[in-house]
């Protein structure tokens, strides 16, 4: 099955509809597809929460005051949680967070999303064969020709530097390799623009 998409030339802004080969999924499995999206933004979280123990303070090892005749209850390091300066107890810094979602369910969840978007006609591709040097202005320019104004998630390829040195400076961009692509970064903003050389790769295309 084919599906028409918007393609424009980022060098003299022509939108022409272009066929591709490309089977849109009727029924979106919302289960799946919010299963595959929070696996993913449990892998991209940071395990940045970290306290000191007891271990790890700075401070006297020695022992504060004798073990008996004080009256006062009996301690072994002032390092301890419960002196002011102590180490923490049971504090943040051990867990990682790490989900393994099937390799299968990852792709489903991408063709559902990707499907989502061009049921909504949010998908564009962008051809930049002739751009010979990175232009924000350009990459502004073919964003006004095809009326967005919205966040946008932009899917290059590894042969497009110029493209992608062109879009990384505006607003409210995503930038993402096709080869990295997953259901996260399409449902994060509200159009995602493929590169010619990216929507061949994602289709499987080499021509």
């Amino acid at each position: 099955m084919t599906v028409k998409i918007d393609t424009i030339n980022i060098s003299d802004n022509k939108v022409t509809k272009k066929q591709y080969k490309f089977e849109p999924i009727e029924e979106i499995n919302l289960g799946l597809l919010h299963q595959v999206v929070k696996g993913s933004r449990t892998n991209f979280r940071n395990n940045t929460a970290s306290v000191k123990t007891r271990a790890q303070v700075s401070g006297t090892g020695a022992k504060p005051w004798a073990q008996k005749g004080t009256g006062r209850a009996r301690q072994g390091s002032l390092r301890s949680p419960q002196f002011i300066g102590g180490g923490i107890a049971h504090g943040p810094g051990t867990r990682v967070y790490r989900d393994r979602t099937p390799k299968k369910m990852k792709k489903k969840a991408l063709n559902m999303a990707i499907s989502q978007r061009l049921s909504e006609a949010s998908v564009f591709v962008l051809s930049g064969k002739d751009f010979e040097t990175p232009s924000t202005k350009q990459a502004v320019g073919s964003l006004q020709e095809l009326k967005i104004e919205r966040g946008f998630t932009f899917v290059y390829s590894d042969n497009d530097e110029n493209l992608y040195k062109s879009f990384k400076n505006i607003k409210n961009s995503r930038l993402v390799s096709v080869k990295k692509l997953a259901a996260i970064d399409v449902i994060s903003t509200d159009d995602t623009i493929f590169s010619d050389n990216a929507i061949s790769a994602f289709l499987g295309d080499e021509s």
